[in-house]
This record gives structure tokens, C-alpha cells and sequence, in this order.
């Protein structure tokens, strides 16, 4: 099994600071705050593969009973998005996460991320083999919505997201968080067998 697990909660709407201009350096990962839960994500996983960033890496907690494996991958950071590409600020105090979820997709679509979409699909090829790897044992995946998002369209439609992009309406939705903070999506590798 493999369980895909979406950050705890971290700063979003600071105070005493823009929002808007907080989030543009965030998506564009120019700071790395750390998490605010004030807790730990324990893990009941053989083999942990983990974003790099400050409010994943902090929150991971090894139980001290067995022996795991836990990594770093930077395959696991949050996809790189600029703010002030996807929407006005004007946009974003008024429709606040629905506009961002929307040009994201639309971005997306039209391959116009920081990040061309070939890469991203590169970097989640790379994670899922190695997952692949360690069939007898559990798996988790720590790391960001939509990179966790994009991997969840990439594994159920069976890749086939690559050549149709906008398939990632069926995954992402305007009014809809994409995963609760510590939350996520679990499957079972014979999922990835397509990947073989």
C-alpha cells in the first residue's frame, strides 16, 4: 500500500502582512515557512518519501520501534506557481482559493507554469518507480496539494492525463479543497502496474 499524505497546516493568511504577496513568494517557494500544528505526522510506513520543505520535513516523525527508511526527494516539493501570473490581487480577495484553483488548472492546461508540465509528469514517474520498488512494503508520501493532486490524476487515469491535461478537472475543483491538512489518498501498487 501506498498513502499519499498532504502537509499540516502552515501559515496562509499571516497578519501584518499582504496576503496576496505572501502567497505569490510562497508559491513560488522564495520562503519556506515552517509548519504551524504544532504536531507531528507519525507514520506507520516501512519506506517514507518526504518534500524537502519546511512544513513537511519538520512534521515527520520516526517511530523509534522499527526501522524505516525515510528520504528527502525534491520530486516532492509543492509545484511552483506564480500568483500574480494566475490572478489579480483584486481577483484573489474576492474569490480568495476557488480562483486559484481555477487558473491553476487553466495554467496547467496550457502548459504555462514556472514548471513545464513534461517535467512534473518526469518528477512523478521517478517517485511512483521507486515506490515500485518496495512492493512488500507500506509507503508513504509526504507532500503538497497539487502536486499530490496532479499525482492522484496521473495514477488513476493511468497516465493518460499526459496526453489529455485537461482530465485534471476531474481532480481538482474550483469550490473544493483539494485535501484537509494531514490527509490524502491511499492505493495499492498493483495501481502502478500501467508504469511497468
Amino acid at each position: 500500500m501506498i498513502t499519499f499524505i498532504k502537509t499540516l497546516r502552515y501559515e496562509t493568511n499571516p497578519k501584518e502582512t499582504d496576503v496576496f504577496e505572501y502567497l505569490t513568494l510562497l508559491g513560488l517557494q522564495k520562503i519556506d515557512p515552517a509548519s504551524t500544528a504544532n504536531s507531528f505526522l507519525t507514520l506507520d510506513a516501512d519506506v517514507i518519501f518526504y518534500s524537502p520543505l519546511k512544513r513537511v520535513a519538520t512534521t515527520i516523525r520516526l517511530p523509534k520501534h522499527k526501522k524505516i527508511t525515510a528520504v528527502k526527494k525534491d520530486a516532492l516539493k509543492e509545484i511552483v506557481f506564480d500568483l500574480e501570473k494566475l490572478c489579480s490581487k483584486q481577483e484573489y480577495q474576492k474569490y480568495k482559493s476557488k480562483i486559484v484553483r481555477r487558473r491553476f488548472k487553466e495554467a496547467f492546461i496550457q502548459d504555462a507554469l514556472p514548471v513545464k508540465r513534461a517535467f512534473i509528469f518526469r518528477e512523478i514517474k521517478d517517485i511512483l518507480r521507486l515506490c515500485l520498488i518496495y512492493q512488500e512494503a507500506t509507503v508513504a508520501i509526504v507532500s503538497h496539494s497539487f502536486r499530490l493532486k496532479i499525482m492522484e490524476a496521473f495514477i488513476k487515469t493511468k497516465g493518460k492525463i499526459i496526453s489529455n491535461p485537461a482530465l485534471i478537472h476531474t481532480y481538482i475543483f474550483d469550490d473544493q479543497k483539494t485535501y484537509e491538512f494531514g490527509e490524502g489518498f491511499t492505493i495499492d501498487t498493483k495501481d502502478l502496474q500501467f508504469l511497468r
